[in-house]
């Protein structure tokens, strides 16, 4: 028999896909990181049996491809096997099943389709997101030039007239054109080139919580909800401090008529997740969860480009700046809303020693 715990110690954590080590009599020995987050079980015993983990149906169509296997001493693919549990939701894969003579042991390695599908969809997001930022820059850019003169103008008629009447919308025009122009000025300055160290997302995290309680009102509850077990990240903690305040700050406007209100920030492994259109074995999610009203409708599909806001003094840039920064680490933001809860998820890739070292 195989020794276990040096298979555990592999490489094998680190793969995308699933992979799963039974016995000869069907049970689970051993199951790498990305099998054990997509619901595979380990027990003691008989109730350790890979069929134990599927309905009927399931248990008898796995286990006539093991036993085949098995008798056949070679390797076996199915493409579009369907896993049925009770009461879960059910999953369509590939996987390609493997005997060890040598080590008595069966292997399975399993990719689920559905990833593909979470792939497809993140990459057409990434793309429609970018194309509209890179459109919002280029109307920033034309803009410029007027309010420049519309200020100059402005300036130069203040000077001349001597009523206070006139004087005083002259100022408002400055004053509006300034905010205007500090605006565009934002959209078409990128996020500053990153500082990339190794940092602890929870020292970030505690930052950002404390930044924020200067900022909320006796009301506002702030509540953390950490992983410990989270590596340390590979970017510039000081940028990514900025991206959470932001969804933070966004937040605590957003519940300002609520009644107990309530942010989480939150933060998690994950597994086999889809950014920008690659698939990443191990990721940080980190999440800022609010009891609100939810992001209206009308604005949801647009949420992350630049001057878009639900308030009306909003200069809608707080989102797509974060956007910016996260993009710079190689990860992605996305939303889920409905009335009494939003959640803004960040994932962050983490990556391997090696890969640390070589960026």
């Amino acid at each position: 028999m195989a020794d276990i715990n040096n298979i555990k110690n592999s490489l094998l954590n680190q793969l995308a896909s699933e992979i799963i080590v039974l016995s000869k009599d069907l049970n689970i020995l051993w199951a790498n990181d990305s099998a054990l987050s997509n619901g595979w079980m380990l027990s003691d015993g008989d109730s350790n049996k890979i069929t134990n983990q599927f309905n009927h149906e399931t248990s008898e169509e796995l286990t006539k491809l093991l036993t085949d296997c098995i008798s056949s001493n070679a390797s076996i693919t199915k493409r579009g096997f369907r896993l049925y549990k009770s009461q879960e939701k059910n999953r369509t894969v590939d996987l390609t099943v493997s005997w060890s003579n040598s080590d008595d042991i069966l292997i399975i390695e399993l990719f689920c389709i559905d990833n593909l599908n979470k792939i497809i969809d993140s990459s057409k997001t990434f793309s429609t997101q970018k194309i509209a930022a890179n459109l919002a820059r280029t109307l920033a850019h034309e803009v410029k030039n007027p309010l420049s003169g519309i200020k100059g103008s402005a300036q130069i008629l203040s000077s001349k007239l001597e009523d206070d009447f006139s004087k005083k919308f002259l100022k408002i025009i400055i004053d509006e054109t300034e905010r205007l122009n500090s605006i565009v000025t934002k959209i078409l300055t990128p996020p500053k080139k990153p500082k990339l160290e190794l940092f602890n997302i929870h020292s970030a995290l505690e930052k950002v919580f404390a930044l924020s309680q200067v900022d909320k009102d006796d009301v506002l509850t702030l509540k953390r909800d950490y992983d410990p077990s989270i590596p340390e990240i590979h970017g510039d903690e000081d940028l990514f401090i900025q991206a959470i305040l932001n969804i933070v700050k966004n937040a605590q406007q957003a519940l300002l008529h609520t009644n107990n209100p309530i942010i989480t920030i939150k933060s998690r492994v994950s597994y086999n997740q889809p950014i920008n259109g690659n698939l990443h074995a191990t990721v940080c999610e980190v999440s800022i969860i609010d009891n609100g009203p939810g992001i209206p409708s009308d604005i949801q599909e647009q949420v992350f480009f630049p001057m878009v806001s639900s308030k009306e003094d909003g200069s809608g840039l707080g989102l797509s700046i974060s956007q910016d920064i996260i993009r710079i680490h190689g990860g992605s933001i996305s939303f889920k809303t409905k009335s009494g809860q939003t959640a803004f998820s960040i994932v962050i890739p983490i990556k391997l020693d090696a890969e640390v070292k070589s960026a």
